[in-house]
């Protein structure tokens, strides 16, 4: 049954961020009361909507929030379904200066304060805002072939990653580091254990890259600089990363509300007609911007760091399938492009 049938009233954490920001709209434009419970309004500052509510704002970074379990109280009264996409990673920086014991003590403490109050107030379903970093470095992984089927035929994927392969989150090498892909899977870890020891209807969603039509947070100001100034890059053949658009992402959650198909599961979000490898995003970047930077390719398979994930098993599920592709990512870096270059002119 669609929530929009349901009035349902939801709580998402992290509300006021890149992925949260969009979801609440999803949600507002599906007629739910939204609660936000965030220590900053973010990119809902503008939002006018009466069925939106904030709690936690100005509170205190590393003790606010999910981890002050008296406002995880308040937050999640009256709450039919949590989507928990807070995460605390010094803040807005993501530059991992406090402390790994610090920034765990935060995130786990604040994710038990949200299943404990779930599973106390009976919350009808909460949903889990992971990562495609619990799977590590994929130079680590053997070849994985994910099976499907379709029209009675047997079709396999060499090299493509599906919920079931062994996740090594310490290997990670991407941003912002092993730590947070160990955190990311521990917490999918708790999540489920309250799915089978007390019934807590649970979903986690394993989140690549995510990007809008005007951002692509995987293209940095370093990168910027070095092809403007026609530098040489090396990047590894065959490496690359996994996107998603963030509106795709906000329907999946939206898709998987209290649909019972999707409880206990885990479940790639990620869209294979977005993935980039990083010869193929310099290349975007010296084109754009009429750079003659030269890039050369390194033969070593070990280095690959990430490789396609498979989402079939959503499709089949949940028949979630996202319609965005790489021209429509090459946009969006387009205009991050031009966004940044303005940005270092300026400074």
């Amino acid at each position: 049954m669609p929530i929009s049938d349901i009035g349902t009233k939801v709580l998402v954490t992290g509300g006021g961020g890149f992925i949260g920001s969009r979801l609440v709209h999803e949600l507002l434009k599906e007629g739910c009361r939204v609660k936000v419970l965030d220590v900053r309004k973010g990119r809902l500052e503008k939002e006018t909507s009466e069925n939106l509510g904030f709690i936690g704002v100005g509170s205190d970074e590393v003790q606010g929030g999910m981890a002050d379990s008296g406002l995880v109280e308040q937050a999640v009264e009256d709450v039919d379904v949590i989507y928990h996409l807070a995460i605390n990673w010094d803040g807005l920086s993501w530059a991992h200066r406090l402390p790994l014991a610090d920034l765990f003590d935060a995130n786990v403490r604040g994710t038990l304060n949200l299943l404990e109050a779930a599973r106390s107030r009976g919350v009808s379903h909460f949903l889990y805002s992971s990562s495609c970093a619990v799977y590590g470095n994929a130079g680590t992984h053997p070849v994985d072939t994910y099976r499907s089927y379709k029209a009675g035929a047997i079709e396999a994927a060499d090299s493509v990653l599906h919920e079931e392969a062994v996740c090594r989150p310490e290997l990670w090498k991407g941003d912002p580091g092993p730590g947070y892909a160990v955190l990311k899977l521990a917490v999918e870890k708790l999540c489920l254990a309250y799915y089978r020891l007390y019934g807590l209807p649970v979903t986690i969603f394993r989140l690549e890259v995510a990007w809008d039509d005007d951002e692509a947070q995987f293209v940095g100001s370093g990168d910027i600089d070095t092809i403007r100034r026609g530098g040489v890059v090396e990047v590894v053949d065959g490496d690359g990363f996994g996107t998603v658009h963030v509106d795709e992402i906000a329907q999946a959650f939206v898709l998987a509300t209290l649909n019972e198909k999707a409880y206990g599961q885990v479940f790639n979000l990620s869209n294979p007609d977005a993935y980039i490898s990083y010869h193929e995003l310099y290349q975007m970047l010296a084109r754009i911007m009429g750079s003659k930077s030269e890039i050369r390719l390194i033969m070593n398979p070990k280095l690959i760091s990430s490789r396609p994930e498979s989402i079939e098993k959503i499709r089949r599920i949940l028949a979630w399938k996202p319609k965005k592709n790489k021209k429509d990512a090459e946009k969006a870096v387009g205009r991050t492009v031009q966004s940044l270059l303005k940005s270092l002119e300026d400074s």
